[in-house]
């Protein structure tokens, strides 16, 4: 953690509809953006004409997420690719990055379009029992306060969502997975460089006397009919004593920009170590209690519930995983093959991989290719942070075969077994070491 003290085709689809062409692109908002001003492809009606031509549909994603880039799950759910993370054996070049994920690279999961923001007038307002002198800050207020920048990975709670089965074990009992909601594969997962000010340090400007919970507010409304009035406020109640926490920031800069539209510009929540559900996005009010709040909108889903759980459990830490720098299926050549991948922990550093890979032998009969074998850390790991990993397969052989990494946390926690990973109703925390296939074939059999 550093401190310092600082004056200030598939691509079309996902782009917003009815958003003027000069305006689309990432670029231009960014121009407007280091400006402080609002952006005007956010506030610019569409034509009668093109109301009349299609039905509303409003795109919760602003910038533009290119198939070869993004898996698209949903409106607002958009995957990170594995494949080009790593090495993509078929693309010619290797395609790769270090251990921050580019801005526009960055999954994004926004459940209502981002708000328009102009931060020459948007307002962080801190209310509550808990503070001595309840004010709002200007974003330059912010800005003038010491900064603290931190290298953090943030992992969606609901992340490897799709590898749950869909119902729990020993029958339904009426309940079941939602299959329509966001199944995500390993991608709902990044890293950055996180620059803002502490949440303790702002808490303090207000006069903060003996807080016990704190909760924060964005300024997102999203659309979601089982609340009262059809509408709910994207909001996270954390206890003090994770809010006064040295590494617990609002963050305005990723990777030494403005954040991005998509990732809570100006302003957002990072939780060090939590599930990503729990940094709110464009941050707007912060409440300070002296009391327990009871949490609101979607953070009572944000819990574990089945028949593992007599009561619910709600969710903060991050589980260890660990995936492979591949997409699913992928074709390998013959040979000596290098498995690469990334590991993370929301409860620490990670201290140690190991990887096994598997032949299929006959339908649903699998035979060990390659024996647990550990793998070998690329850099020193770090608390809250992935470590890229790798380990030779050696004589690759022509044949469908499944890659499965296993990380272990200096807590000692551990990857489970698939069949090992505790259910839940609303598929949250899978960590099981889910097997990726991949499948090695000769240049002489290909089409």
């Amino acid at each position: 953690m550093r401190t310092r003290r600082e004056d200030h085709d598939e691509a079309d689809a996902h782009r917003s509809e009815g958003m003027p062409s000069e305006e689309c692109s990432r670029r231009s908002f960014l121009a407007y953006s280091a400006a402080g001003a609002a952006v005007p492809f956010l506030a610019e009606p569409a034509t009668a004409h093109a109301a009349a031509e299609a039905p509303a549909r409003t795109n919760f994603v602003v910038q533009a997420t290119p198939s070869w880039n993004f898996v698209h799950r949903e409106n607002g759910s958009e995957e990170m690719k594995w494949g080009p993370v790593g090495r993509a054996p078929l693309s010619g070049e290797p395609v790769e990055f270090g251990e921050f994920v580019p801005n526009d690279r960055m999954y994004i999961h926004n459940r209502a379009r981002p708000p328009q923001l102009d931060r020459r007038t948007w307002r962080l307002k801190l209310s509550g029992d808990a503070l001595r002198r309840p004010r709002s800050f200007i974003y330059d207020e912010l800005l003038a306060m010491p900064s603290v920048t931190v290298k953090r990975t943030i992992d969606c709670g609901a992340n490897c969502a799709a590898f749950f089965p869909k119902l729990p074990p020993g029958g339904t009992d009426n309940r079941w997975l939602p299959v329509g909601y966001t199944q995500w594969h390993f991608g709902a997962v990044g890293a950055a460089e996180w620059t803002g000010v502490r949440a303790k340090d702002v808490l303090a400007a207000a006069g903060a006397e003996s807080p016990m919970d704190v909760k924060f507010t964005g300024l997102d409304v999203i659309v979601n009919h089982s609340f009262p009035g059809g509408t709910t406020r994207y909001s996270q109640v954390a206890s003090a004593d994770k809010v006064l926490k040295d590494d617990t920031l609002l963050a305005y800069r990723m990777n030494g920009a403005d954040l991005p539209v998509d990732h809570g510009y100006p302003l957002r929540l990072i939780l060090s170590g939590w599930a990503a559900v729990t940094y709110i996005k464009w941050l707007g009010e912060i409440e300070v209690s002296k009391h327990r709040i009871a949490p609101t909108g979607l953070q009572t889903r944000h819990v574990l519930v089945g028949p593992a759980y007599p009561n619910p459990v709600p969710l903060s830490v991050g589980p260890v995983r660990s995936a492979i720098e591949h997409d699913p299926e992928i074709t390998l050549h013959p040979g000596n093959i290098t498995l690469r991948g990334r590991a993370w922990s929301g409860a620490g550093a990670i201290e140690r991989v190991d990887v096994s890979v598997e032949k299929l032998v006959a339908p649903g009969r699998w035979v060990t290719e390659m024996p647990w074998r550990q793998a070998k850390l690329l850099s020193a790991p770090e608390p809250y942070m992935w470590v890229r990993f790798e380990v030779p397969w050696p004589g690759a052989k022509p044949g469908q075969y499944r890659v499965m990494s296993r990380a272990k946390d200096k807590t000692g926690r551990v990857q489970p077994r698939p069949e090992d990973v505790v259910w839940n109703q609303h598929g949250l925390g899978y960590n099981g070491h889910y097997p990726l296939d991949v499948i090695v074939v000769p240049d002489s059999d290909m089409p």
